[in-house]
Parts: structure tokens; C-alpha cells; sequence
């Protein structure tokens, strides 16, 4: 394979083989942007900061009813006194702890 490569190279020399039509590099530009689709100014571009604007307002509205709907459930365990028994059994807290924590303060 080296005589070969050796062959190849006395017939070729050190030249490139690959030429490049005059002018080529000139022309490719113009070339390929012809080539491109149009690009249509999309009205979505111009509608985007309005479509921003509208879901923050969106997951505004959510969040708000979401915290009211909820506020007014919480407002019920906490009247009717449920909710702090539940808080004493989950965290094993009797009146004992209480009382001695409150006394602390």
C-alpha cells in the first residue's frame, strides 16, 4: 500500500486535485438566501407580549380563586376546632406539652 501511495503521489504530486469555479464563494450567498422560503412577518410576534400578559392574568385569576376556595374550608376546620385536635394527634401532642410550651413564652 505504500508503494502505491508513493506511485499516486509521483503521478499526482503535491497538488490539489479539487478546484472551486471562479467566482463561486461570491455567488453562494445570494444563492441560498433565493433559495430560502420568504419568512412572513407573523402576527404572532406581535401578539406575543399580549399573550403573555394574558395567562399571567390567567394564572392570577386561578391562584385567587384556588386561595378563596380554600380559605373558606380552612376557615371551617379552624372554627369548629377539628383542625387543631388533628395538628395535637399528628404532631403527639397532649395538654400537658401544651400547657408547658405556653408557659415558656
Amino acid at each position: 500500500m505504500i508503494e502505491e501511495e508513493k506511485h499516486l503521489r509521483e503521478i499526482v504530486g503535491q497538488r490539489n486535485g479539487f478546484r472551486v469555479p471562479e467566482g463561486y464563494f461570491e455567488q453562494l450567498t445570494a444563492q441560498v438566501m433565493q433559495q430560502l422560503p420568504e419568512q412572513q412577518k407573523a402576527r404572532i410576534t406581535m401578539l406575543r407580549p399580549w399573550l403573555y400578559a394574558a395567562a399571567c392574568t390567567v394564572a392570577a385569576m386561578l391562584m385567587g380563586v384556588t386561595y378563596y376556595l380554600h380559605q373558606d374550608s380552612a376557615d371551617d376546620l379552624v372554627a369548629d376546632g377539628s383542625y387543631y385536635e388533628e395538628v395535637a394527634d399528628y404532631a403527639m401532642i397532649d395538654n400537658m406539652a401544651i400547657y408547658a410550651s405556653l408557659e415558656d413564652n
